[in-house]
């Protein structure tokens, strides 16, 4: 399978979903006061950021005025939209429709933080692999991406049929995928999700 087709199998699902709307009652879980997603946020230089897969700026809304610049990348255009109608407010805040598996149109070497919540959860391995491999071309040195991703071992299974519909990863191919990347990780923490424990993985790494 091709990583276009890759993309796609996932993508398609999460065009114009309910999730978007039923997914802001769970924005305390990544920015209450003591949660692993907080602390870890915390670690991220601030100055030029972005949000990858935004949908519809839920988190991005938590951030906005603590930010240099912002940008919020999507697949979809829906959700540009309504992450531009959202926030467009905000000063210094960028919006850009993305291929679903790497950071173009960002020049190298112009971010200084990246962050994915509750989206790389369902990527396939070889986009997560082609997104961090982009993360090493578009961050600074000592740059940081901070990503929430599966820590289910399911290969060759579809990822709509497994456990909350995660895909299949796992710590030593997320390992080795930042290593194949020259991408360094500072911390990767299990955690639980929907009771299970240990399904998800967030993982702190950076740029040397």
């Amino acid at each position: 399978m091709t990583i276009e087709k890759s993309v796609k199998h996932v993508a398609s699902a999460w065009k114009e979903s309910p999730y978007y709307a039923d997914a802001e009652r769970w924005t305390h879980l990544f920015w209450g006061n003591g949660t692993i997603f907080l602390r870890l946020f915390k670690e991220l230089p601030l100055d030029n950021v972005i949000e990858l897969a935004a949908g519809h700026g839920r988190h991005s809304e938590q951030i906005a005025n603590q930010c240099g610049t912002l940008t919020l990348m999507d697949i979809h255009q829906e959700n540009i939209d309504a992450c531009r109608n959202r926030l467009g407010h905000f000063p210094e805040l960028h919006f850009i429709l993305n291929n679903g598996y790497n950071f173009e149109p960002i020049a190298a070497v112009s971010i200084s933080a990246i962050f994915c919540y509750d989206a790389m959860v369902h990527f396939a391995p070889d986009v997560v692999q082609s997104y961090i491999k982009d993360t090493h071309r578009i961050l600074r040195s000592g740059g940081m991406a901070l990503y929430h991703h599966s820590n289910l071992s399911a290969p060759g299974t579809n990822y709509a049929k497994n456990t909350h519909a995660r895909n299949h990863m796992t710590e030593e191919l997320f390992k080795s995928f930042c290593d194949e990347a020259g991408m360094e990780i500072v911390e990767s923490i299990p955690i639980s999700w929907g009771n299970v424990e240990n399904l998800d993985r967030i993982s702190l790494i950076q740029r040397p």
